[in-house]
């Protein structure tokens, strides 16, 4: 290297001037200079020597990439000394001693941005948030900047014995930049390096996440760990983001494919990508002899999944931790259902009051007052309950089901927890259609009323 730059300096230097360098200026200030074959040479020869320079400080960061990545365990290999089908494959091939693997490593600055969401507001996450919003006391306790994002490409979706991973795509954070690699299986029988890698990563890792993953790609994994007596260890902790977005924005927006975030939340719309589809089979098309370039497409696929995941994450903690009216009242409706099945009632309903206060129409302020009612339940405050199950009661038709079920639960509040039978036998009566044992209920009412009437009145 240090050959090749004395070897430039001394191109570089300034030839000196002769009477052909030396031109007159032309009227509108031009200088003409007449073409210089000798020197046309020189040029050309310095761009060669910077290109070779430029190729070989890449391939030192890419050794460096690697030796920081796998330490003595594998050394790199160029991709000119793999086999001709893959020289059209990105990446390169690190020697281990359980066979060659194919990795390709990229790193994202701290100010990158998929879509609207810059990816590294996901370190700002509070584990507390993340493990309310997701249901789950394990991740509570997680290092946040320790997270292991991970995503697979498969040669089928059954999850079967006979179901490879043949790209599994991982992504962590260091410092502020996000660090991707993804593990390339080049053909079937060559998974023990990449499953150890792995279980490198896990073991490095506080938490995996995954959407989908704990039905589909953990599953997965651990199977052909097995099959291949690789020890890949279980994760700590498993935050599967398709749990969490399917609740909070599954009633809004329906479809909770992991595409379907990125427009709708995070304001990313991938051009020309692959279809899930169509993935499997370039795979047996790259095993069969094609160029590796077949896979460039899936390689960049998963590449958006793994930054998705990190901006999702970022987008749904957010959600969380600071609902604002900005958001669309349904996401926040969503959040205080949750909050309520992870026994947050006061915070489910304050959430739930704030929509019925904004007044998006009486579809929404029904559902609002329903969610606010239940909350005003586990927090046994009865009058609360009574005043918004009333107003539910006012946001639907007469004829509406929903209205009886209203009145049903009036009824039952009024009789059990306020006391006040003649206005429950009222609610009663409206719920009668909807209420299996309605007359049993009302003849109770009325007794209840005979009974209350016939007291002595105090003077």
């Amino acid at each position: 290297m240090s050959e090749l730059r004395r070897k430039l300096q001394r191109l570089s230097a300034p030839a000196p001037e002769t009477e052909a360098d030396a031109q007159e200026p032309r009227a509108d200030g031009a200088i003409v200079v007449e073409a210089d074959p000798e020197h046309s040479e020189r040029q050309a020869k310095i761009a060669a020597l910077r290109a070779l320079i430029a190729g070989v400080q890449s391939e030192e960061r890419s050794a460096r990439m690697q030796e920081r990545a796998f330490g003595d365990s594998g050394r790199t290999k160029p991709l000119a000394r793999a086999s001709s089908r893959e020289k059209g494959l990105p990446g390169t091939v690190v020697d281990t001693p359980l066979g060659p693997l194919h990795t390709v490593a990229q790193y994202l600055s701290p100010s990158h941005c998929h879509g609207r969401v810059r990816v590294a507001r996901a370190l700002d996450a509070r584990a507390a948030s993340l493990a309310a919003m997701a249901l789950d006391a394990d991740i509570a306790d997680i290092d946040v900047r320790r997270v292991l994002l991970l995503d697979t490409e498969t040669t089928g979706l059954s999850g079967g014995t006979g179901t490879l991973p043949f790209l599994i795509g991982m992504a962590w954070f260091e410092d502020e930049s996000l660090h991707i690699e993804q593990l390339i299986l080049r053909q079937p029988g060559e998974e023990a390096p990449m499953l150890t890698r792995l279980a490198e990563r896990m073991a490095w890792a506080s938490c995996i996440v995954t959407y989908n993953g704990k039905s589909f790609d953990w599953p997965l994994i651990r199977t052909r760990a097995v099959m291949n007596r690789i020890p890949v260890p279980a994760p700590r902790a498993h935050l599967d983001l398709l749990h969490a977005a399917r609740r909070i924005f599954g009633p809004r927006l329906g479809s909770v494919r992991l595409v379907a975030m990125e427009e709708a939340v995070l304001g990313m719309r991938r051009d020309g990508d692959i279809d899930g589809a169509s993935i499997p089979p370039l795979f047996w098309d790259f095993v069969r002899g094609a160029d590796g370039g077949v896979l460039a497409p899936v390689i960049e696929h998963n590449a958006n999944d793994l930054v998705a995941l990190a901006g999702l994450l970022a987008v749904l903690e957010e959600r969380w931790s600071a609902p604002s009216p900005d958001h669309p009242p349904e996401d926040r409706l969503a959040l205080a259902r949750v909050a309520l099945r992870g026994g947050d009632a006061p915070r489910a309903g304050w959430m739930a009051r704030a929509v019925i206060d904004e007044a998006h129409g009486p579809e929404l302020s029904f559902h609002g007052c329903v969610v606010g009612a239940d909350a005003a339940r586990k927090q046994k405050d009865a009058a609360a309950e009574r005043s918004l199950l009333t107003s539910a009661v006012g946001h639907v038709r007469r004829s509406d089901p929903r209205a009886q079920q209203m009145h049903l639960r009036l009824a039952i509040v009024l009789e059990h927890r306020l006391k006040d039978p003649h206005a429950a036998l009222e609610h009663a009566e409206h719920a009668s259609e909807r209420d299996p044992s309605s007359e049993k209920r009302r003849s109770r009412l009325v007794r209840k009323i005979a009974k209350q009437d016939a007291k002595p009145k105090r003077v």
